[in-house]
């Protein structure tokens, strides 16, 4: 039977791009590698915790100069999320950062395949990237001790053994 499914804590409620800029190098037969940027802010909203913006502008042009990347340009999009209130608040910040910006991105690989599928070095089609920073990862939170109180059956202790290490003569 196929897994189903489960809806994510993110919802998006809209997005728009702001900036779009293409430009198609002149020369016949473009080769060069590709260069991403990427810039993402972030912004929330004082009445309402589970409301957040993310704005992203992707930045794309030739690696060398010497070897022109086939399109060069610019897009920014905008978007508004929704997160579940039953989402964990701890991890709240990178669902936003790695989720919305990663949704965003999406949008933005569309519009420029849309954009050059016609155009004269054929349909560009973003890299895929990843906008998760381990440096970042929210850490698990500490486990509360439960107490004999709360009525659930006590653990036998282990039995400790201990070992003396062996001498080197």
């Amino acid at each position: 039977m196929p897994k189903q499914p489960k809806n994510s804590p993110l919802t998006i409620l809209n997005h728009e791009f702001t900036i779009i800029e293409l430009r198609a190098d002149e020369s016949s037969d473009p080769t060069g590698e590709l260069e991403l940027s990427t810039d993402v802010s972030i912004g929330t909203n004082a009445d309402d915790k589970l409301l957040r913006a993310c704005k992203l502008s992707v930045q794309f042009s030739s690696s060398n100069e010497d070897a022109p990347a086939p399109y060069c340009g610019k897009i920014t999009i905008n978007g508004m999320f929704r997160i579940s209130e039953s989402y964990a608040e701890h991890r709240r910040d990178q669902l936003i950062e790695v989720t919305a910006t990663s949704i965003l991105y999406g949008a933005c690989r569309e519009m420029l395949a849309n954009l050059t599928a016609r155009s004269s070095h054929g349909m560009l089609s973003l890299p895929s990237v990843s906008f998760f920073d381990p440096a970042k990862a929210p850490t698990k939170k500490a486990v509360k001790k439960t107490t004999a109180s709360k009525k659930r059956p006590a653990k036998k202790a282990a039995k400790k053994t201990t070992r003396k290490p062996k001498s080197s003569q």
